[in-house]
């Protein structure tokens, strides 16, 4: 079940973060070596996001390891698959012993293990988890090799840069509102414009002919009116 956050929770997951990004770059912009641990309130977050609380692949309970890539959580030994398929397909990190950057911790609370399986199942390709046939288990591993699962990492790659240009965090389900609302307004403008170029299209001019004193139409665009 999805926890919602409450606002002190999601302000100190902001301050954690923009601790984090200024601890990654000195005055003059270089990037600092050091081992960051998950910030404890976004960690707070990561556990509330729904589906994060088993593994996105096995189901298993509790995962502490996690696929920055696509955002989700994992067991240890699902992690060990993720290795497995090279960093370019998914970076794998385990929740308290890896060090974190800032935009990694920002995939891990924008992305969802639910999120995930869900865009995986509306492609028809299932979790491992949900048949025990050694062909739908690899087949289930091998999503992540597929044009679906590169959309997917793609697009989650460029979202977290633009809530990073947006300055402090403000929570998932901000985000979420506001491309809702992008969407609507484009949604409604799209329509309005087909709706008057229709309208402007299939108007239809009666005149009479003097010689004919017959309707002429002057415009008629649309052949099959």
């Amino acid at each position: 079940m999805l926890v919602n956050p409450d606002t002190n929770l999601v302000h100190q997951a902001a301050r954690e973060l923009q601790e984090l990004h200024e601890l990654e770059h000195n005055q003059a912009g270089t990037p600092v070596n050091k081992h960051h641990r998950f910030p404890q309130s976004c960690l707070k977050l990561l556990r509330g996001i729904e589906g994060n609380l088993r593994c996105a692949d096995c189901d298993a309970t509790n995962p502490c390891w996690a696929t920055v890539t696509y955002g989700a959580m994992l067991c240890i030994d699902c992690s060990g698959s993720h290795r497995q398929l090279g960093v370019q397909i998914s970076v794998v990190r385990s929740i308290s012993m890896d060090s974190w950057s800032y935009c990694e911790v920002l995939s891990m609370l924008e992305g969802g293990n639910k999120q995930l399986n869900d865009f995986f199942m509306r492609h028809g390709l299932p979790s491992p988890h949900m048949s025990d046939d050694d062909d739908s288990i690899m087949a289930g591993r091998n999503r992540y090799k597929t044009n679906a699962a590169m959309f997917y990492r793609d697009n989650l790659s460029q979202h977290i840069g633009r809530v990073h240009q947006r300055g402090l965090y403000k929570g998932r389900d901000h985000y979420r509102k506001v491309k809702k609302a992008r969407r609507k307004i484009k949604k409604e403008t799209t329509k309005s414009t087909s709706h008057s170029n229709r309208t402007s299209t299939c108007a239809v001019e009666c005149t009479l002919s003097p010689s004919t004193s017959e309707p002429q139409l002057s415009v008629l665009a649309d052949k099959n009116i």
